[in-house]
């Protein structure tokens, strides 16, 4: 649904007389090649003075009648001229040298070069073709009319032929197939041969006039001359020919008696598609078919028949065709009275044509635009205006959405249309949008004369030779009548359709005029473009005038009345070619773009022009843009936006995106597609727009995203609306509604307290309900009786209510658009789905309590918890009041429970009622058998009203309630107990029944036989001691090994001596095993009277100064010899094996952690050079990062594992992950965790040397109280030496440089070089502390940091501490 615009069209001033080619070099210069020599027409930009300006063939000795060919030869930089007579000259730009490269004595009737310039294809007078490289060395040749079809030669095996079929009635006559009759060419056709290349250089294509019958056939030839296929027989097929760009199509013209056609073959010969030409068979000669670089449009270059060639009066005709879902459209017709001499497109911009003419040489320069209406308000119908030929196809997509080649209606013209205005929009007070930030109402025309309807959807058309036709809407009991304008308003019948939305009418057509009493002079012929209504009077437009660019402002003076005219009231002279307009929505200044990307400001008021600025800067694109909008960003005001052919939108001078291939502005979003396939949402506002321009795309706050079909491009968005036209790269059409474009509107009809229209949107777009409440919480239930009587319907709000869910989803799925949002909202305490409900009940009942029993039933149902219970015995109510009739019936109501919820569990919840009424109205609404239930209720039915409770909470796993049941009943103890042992409710039924009680003792009992199972010894007792069976918890107490309340349960029993004995006995045995040295040697002294044991224990127990006590308390000196000595003497030689034990393995681990650790630096440091290939220890590293930002993948160092990096951290199980923590463990040299298990092993030895200290100075203490200072001295010297080497290298273990977890460092695209040389180097010291820090991460947190001692300052014994020189 695009049309093409004139944005630019230079001309300049040239005096030609004879016929010729033009041909243009990457520098812009521009050349004439005729059969009197060369001459330079223009100059480019990068020319240099001394280049080729003129030269005459008479001057270097050649002669020639015609030349048939001319480029430039761009690996030389010269003009290569193949002339008719045979001659191939090439002449050097820069050196003006001539050279005859070779002369093909027959002649040359065709030439043509490859893309790539590494072949030339000539066509010799003899019917040869000769294929030549750039040296001009022959490659190959062959005859022009071969006899075969070619190397691809289709093959039949007579399927379907004619031959093989039964003809009935006809004879076997029928049978005989009649070969048919080729006819020769019209008398029109040059008979001269063609040649065309496929863009990639593979295949070329020629035209030619077979000898014998007179008939025009294309071939084609692959780059080595091999004929490849042969065109079918076609009658009327011309000399035109041109092979698209692309590969798939090859372009002649067909004429027959009937119609003049352009034909499409395949490149197999095989005719594609055709369409017909806007004129009589007899009326036009087709000269030429040219596809342009990127193979968009197809020229036609036309002229009359009758016309001499050469003639340079001759009317010629040129014509751009499109085409999108297999329909051509005639988008641009170019007429010249003068004729034409040659036509190129440009090479490197696609939609640039140069042309030449007797007097001029024109630059013609289109983009690809959509005419759409400009409206801000609800009466735009967001109308797209589509140009194909005289024909003008509208469709207004706010009323519906008809996919082209169709239209809603037509508007038929008698002559070519240029181009498309749509009225802008202006400001009246009486036309108010949904959300009251835009009071707009969109009108084109005087206000005084409007007619009925006049809004943005009116229309002016440029047709002709500057001829303007305004159409404005009608109604559907209007008159289409043209008044003698030539219009004809038509649907997609033809005339006399039925009329069933607002079409156009026609309520003018004037002729441009010149103002005549001003300083407005007329020029002879000028071409306007670059076409703009900018305000409700005035229209702009661009022309070229002596090579200078001048503005016209065009006045519109009272429309529709008598008195009515057009007339170009200013001119403004720009000092460079003007490329695009775009006017404000306001219609006060417009921005004028010009060919250098300067932009500029026109002020509509004073028609001054200034440079435009933002922020007090001139802004200007970086590069020119194809489409240029002005858009109203909230915090800026109105900014220039572009985008260029490359996919770059701008911002003025800022970079948006570098992959938008569209935009539209709709009311607050500005919407983009990308060449991602996806479209993307962006508010208009400061904050995001800036966001964008800094290359936060993935930030929420920045836009919403959603995938599209792959190429597609947006058309247009309904203003005030959700609804988004694309249009696919074949040409059908998808209307979307994007979520954000969705809550946007729908946060204008909440704040409006719209809520029927805004939960009809949600129901159509599957909105989730929630944003209801979440939207403003506070708000909603503030109007919640609103919310009721607006909504007004019952299954509505059961629909919201059934929908609740506690997540909030405007800081969820719908984020984006409350992301910038000032409302602060206070989080309830309470349950989300509890306050809605409750509020939208109460409102409801208080409403019309029985219309909406539905929804009032839904809320007790979402309640949490259910309360099932409470719908049940409000449809009670209903049933058992017979005198009333309600609006909703009961059994309507029991039917919605039954949907909304199991039947099952309703069931149960009525049955927990007790109340076996309302469990029989459930039963006989669900689908249960009745012999399932009925003997089941009638056996609860002859039970007491507690047992009978009991049985159900029972039946319904309700355990607690049960209990409850019988709390105070003396029956049923039994069945009691069963359960809570049954159902473990030990806890729960000592904390219901009383503990004096028979129930609580028997409870206890039967909790310590469960807590003894579970050997829970110690609770076990507890519990026996308390329902009164004293031995179990004896026996209890003594597995527990709690000898102190073991004593207290002998005592409570009675023991006699020797049981006690035993008991103690037992108890001593147990407590060594367990090496409770302590206890045992209290029991011996206190109870059981064994000195020597208790001394023996206190040794053992380190307990020095003790066991020397109890010695001498019992007169028992001798076992300080026997005992005490002996066991100190042990202790130290165990301590001082421990200390040697733990300094060697610190010393030897300390060293090889420092190797270690070197050769994992230096292996680090060869991958990042690039210089070792080897396998690096990644799963040591992040997934995401590495030391030093660079990423690589697992693959590296595993080939058998497939998949990304991420995805290995996924399938590892719980037994690899303890595999590979052990391993983190491992100390054995070479593996690649040796330096973790380094680390992880002196940690140890530093924690057990920390716990060793008390133990050291109690026994060098008792060593130096039995006059061994040797020893004492020995042993504490030993320990400060250990202490002594595990500080000194703490910090070599422990860097202090080490990055932790939460002060991550920068990677990928956010680390700088910087931040790389600072990272590399530590931050003031080497890689090693960086690699050693990234390494320590992989352990556990405490084993990352050196153990905090807890030893005292003050552990040693001054007696044996070293002196200190003094200072």
């Amino acid at each position: 649904m695009r049309n093409l615009k004139i944005t630019e069209h230079r001309k300049n001033k040239v005096a030609i007389s004879s016929h010729g080619h033009i041909c243009k070099d990457i520098t812009g210069n521009v050349y004439f090649v005729n059969s009197k020599g060369i001459e330079k027409l223009e100059t480019g930009s990068d020319d240099n003075c001394e280049s080729l300006t003129t030269l005459s063939w008479a001057d270097h000795d050649i002669a020639t009648k015609e030349v048939i060919g001319a480029d430039i030869v761009t690996a030389s930089n010269s003009i290569c001229a193949i002339t008719k007579e045979g001659d191939v000259i090439t002449v050097t730009v820069e050196t003006c040298e001539v050279e005859l490269c070779g002369s093909v004595s027959a002649g040359i009737e065709a030439s043509c070069w490859s893309p790539d310039q590494e072949l030339l294809v000539l066509i010799t007078g003899d019917r040869n073709v000769v294929i030549m490289t750039a040296e001009f060395e022959p490659l190959n040749e062959f005859p022009l009319n071969k006899d075969d079809f070619g190397e691809n030669m289709f093959v039949n095996v007579g399927w379907g032929k004619k031959e093989t079929q039964f003809h009935g009635k006809e004879g076997k006559q029928a049978a005989q197939v009649s070969k048919k009759e080729v006819k020769p060419v019209t008398e029109w056709d040059d008979l001269k041969p063609r040649i065309s290349w496929r863009g990639d250089g593979q295949l070329f294509a020629y035209s030619y006039v077979a000898q014998g019958t007179q008939s025009r056939f294309l071939r084609t030839v692959n780059r080595e001359g091999i004929l490849q296929y042969t065109s079918e027989t076609v009658d009327g097929l011309e000399h035109a020919l041109s092979w698209k760009p692309s590969g798939s199509l090859i372009a002649s013209s067909q004429r027959l008696p009937n119609k003049h056609s352009i034909v499409l073959f395949e490149k197999n010969g095989l005719k594609h598609e055709e369409f017909a030409l806007p004129f009589k068979p007899t009326e036009m000669v087709v000269k030429e078919v040219m596809w342009n670089q990127d193979s968009s449009a197809l020229l036609i270059w036309l002229q009359k028949c009758g016309s001499v060639e050469g003639d340079q009066n001759s009317v010629n005709t040129l014509q751009l065709w499109t085409t999108g879902n297999y329909h051509w459209y005639l988008k641009q017709e170019l007429q010249f009275t003068e004729g034409v001499i040659s036509v190129l497109w440009d090479t490197e911009v696609p939609l640039l044509l140069h042309l030449l003419t007797p007097s001029h040489l024109h630059h013609y320069r289109w983009t690809v635009t959509t005419d759409i209406s400009r409206g801000l308000g609800l009466s735009d119908l967001a109308q797209v205006a589509v140009i194909d030929g005289s024909i003008l196809k509208i469709t207004p997509f706010r009323q519906c959405v008809i996919p082209p080649p169709m239209s809603s209606y037509e508007a038929r013209f008698e002559e070519q249309i240029h181009t498309i205005l749509y009225a802008p929009p202006i400001a009246r007070k009486y036309d108010v949008s949904p959300d009251n930030s835009v009071n707009v109402e969109d009108s084109g025309f005087l206000e005084a004369i409007d007619p009925p309807g006049c809004s943005s959807n009116n229309i002016c058309v440029v047709h002709g030779y500057n001829m303007l036709t305004f159409l404005v809407q009608a109604h559907s009991n209007d008159n289409l009548d043209d008044f003698g304008c030539n219009v004809k308003i038509t649907g997609s019948g033809g005339n006399g359709f039925n009329v069933r939305m607002k079409v156009h009418k026609v309520i003018a057509q004037h002729q441009i005029e010149w103002e005549a009493d001003s300083m407005v002079e007329s020029p002879k012929s000028c071409q306007f473009y670059n076409w703009v209504w900018a305000e409700t009077k005035t229209l702009l437009a661009c022309y070229m005038e002596e090579g200078k660019c001048f503005l016209a402002v065009i006045e519109l003076h009272a429309l529709g009345s008598e008195a009515a005219k057009v007339v170009v009231k200013n001119v403004i002279p720009v000092e460079e070619s003007v490329v695009s307009i775009a006017p404000a929505p306001d219609g006060t200044v417009a921005c004028l773009q010009l060919s250098s990307g300067a932009l500029l400001e026109l002020n509509l008021g004073s028609k001054v022009i200034e440079p435009l600025c933002i922020n007090g800067k001139e802004a200007a694109f970086p590069t020119v843009c194809q489409q240029m909008s002005l858009c109203p960003i909230k915090g800026e005001g109105l900014v220039p936006l572009g985008i260029t052919s490359r996919n770059r939108l701008y911002i003025a001078n800022e970079q948006v995106l570098a992959n938008c291939t569209s935009y539209h502005i709709h009311t607050d979003h500005l919407l983009v597609t990308t060449t991602s396939h996806a479209l993307q949402v962006i508010p208009l506002e400061h904050t995001a727009v800036r966001k964008l321009c800094e290359g936060q795309i993935e930030d929420s706050s920045v836009s919403g995203i959603r995938k599209v079909e792959r190429g597609s491009r947006l058309v247009t968005a309904i203003p005030l609306d959700t609804r988004i036209i694309l249009q696919m790269p074949r040409g059908n059409l998808e209307m979307i509604s994007p979520r954000p474009l969705s809550i946007h509107i729908l946060k204008s009809l909440l704040n409006e307290h719209k809520y029927h229209k805004a939960i009809d949107m949600m129901r159509k777009q599957r909105i989730d309900l929630n944003l209801l409440y979440d939207h403003n919480s506070q708000d909603f239930m503030n109007h919640t009786s609103l919310f009721v009587q607006n909504v007004d319907n019952p299954h509505w709000l059961d629909l919201f209510l059934a929908n609740l869910s506690e997540f909030n989803v405007s800081k969820t799925m719908y984020s984006f658009n409350y992301s910038n949002s000032n409302t602060e909202v206070k989080e309830s305490s309470e349950n989300k789905i509890n306050i809605v409900c409750e509020a939208v009940r109460k409102a409801m009942t208080e409403i019309d309590g029985e219309r909406y029993l539905l929804p009032i039933l839904t809320s007790y149902v979402k309640m949490n918890p259910c309360q099932m219970d409470v719908a049940l015995r409000k449809i009670k109510e209903m049933k058992d009041s017979t005198n009333r009739t309600f609006k909703v019936s009961a059994e309507e109501g029991i039917r919605h429970l039954l949907y909304i919820s199991d039947v099952n569990e309703l069931f149960d919840v009525a049955l927990g009622t007790y109340d076996f009424d309302l469990v029989m109205i459930v039963a006989e609404k669900s689908q249960k058998d009745p012999k399932e239930y009925l003997p089941f209720l009638n056996e609860l039915k002859q039970l007491d009203e507690d047992y009978m409770k009991f049985k159900i909470n029972v039946h319904l796993h309700r355990f607690q309630k049960a209990l409850h049941c019988l709390k105070d009943s003396s029956d049923h103890h039994d069945e009691c107990l069963k359960l809570i042992v049954s159902e473990k409710l030990y806890k729960e039924a000592l904390q219901i029944f009383p503990p004096s009680s028979a129930m609580n003792k028997a409870v206890c009992e039967e909790y310590g036989n469960y807590l003894m199972s579970r050997k829970y010894y110690n609770e076990a007792a507890i519990m026996y001691s308390r329902s009164g069976t004293f031995e179990e918890a004896f026996d209890a107490y003594q597995q527990a090994g709690n000898w102190k309340m073991g004593l207290v349960m002998c005592s409570k029993l009675k023991l006699d001596r020797e049981a006690l004995n035993n008991f103690l006995t037992n108890q001593v045995q147990l407590l060594k095993e367990r090496r409770e040295f302590l206890d045992a040697a209290v029991l011996y002294e206190e109870y059981l009277k064994n000195e020597e044991e208790a001394v023996d224990c206190l040794v053992k127990a380190c307990q020095w100064e003790d066991a020397i006590r109890l010695s001498y308390k019992h007169n028992r000196e001798d076992l300080i010899d026997t005992n005490i000595l002996p066991g100190i003497l042990d202790h130290y030689e165990f301590s001082i094996g421990e200390i040697d034990r733990y300094y060697n393995n610190f010393s030897d681990f300390i060293h090889r952690l420092i190797e270690v650790r070197k050769m994992k630096e230096k292996q680090h440091l060869e991958f990042l050079e690039g210089k070792d290939d080897g396998q690096l220890d990644s799963d040591l590293y992040s997934d995401t990062s590495t030391v030093t930002g660079f990423s690589y993948s697992r693959s590296h160092t595993s080939s058998s594992r497939g998949g990304s990096s991420v995805s290995g951290r996924t399938y590892r199980s719980t037994k690899n992950k303890r595999k590979l923590e052990r391993k983190k463990h491992s100390t054995k040299e070479g593996s690649a965790f040796e330096d973790l298990g380094l680390v992880t092993a002196l940690h140890e030895i530093v924690s057990q040397t920390d716990k060793m200290t008390a133990q050291i100075t109690s026994l060098s203490t008792i060593l130096a109280t039995f006059n061994m200072d040797d020893k004492a001295s020995h042993l504490q010297s030993s320990f400060v030496k250990l202490l002594s080497l595990q500080t000194k290298h703490e910090k070599e273990i422990w860097p202090a440089h080490v990055v932790s977890e939460e002060n991550d460092v920068e990677f990928g695209p956010q680390l700088t070089t910087e931040g790389a040389v600072n990272l590399l180097k530590g931050n003031g010291g080497d890689c090693y502390t960086s690699v050693v820090g990234q390494r320590m991460r992989n352990l556990d947190p405490h084993l990352q940091h050196a153990p905090v001692p807890s030893r005292s300052q003050n552990w040693e014994l001054h007696m044996f501490m070293k002196n200190k020189s003094t200072q």
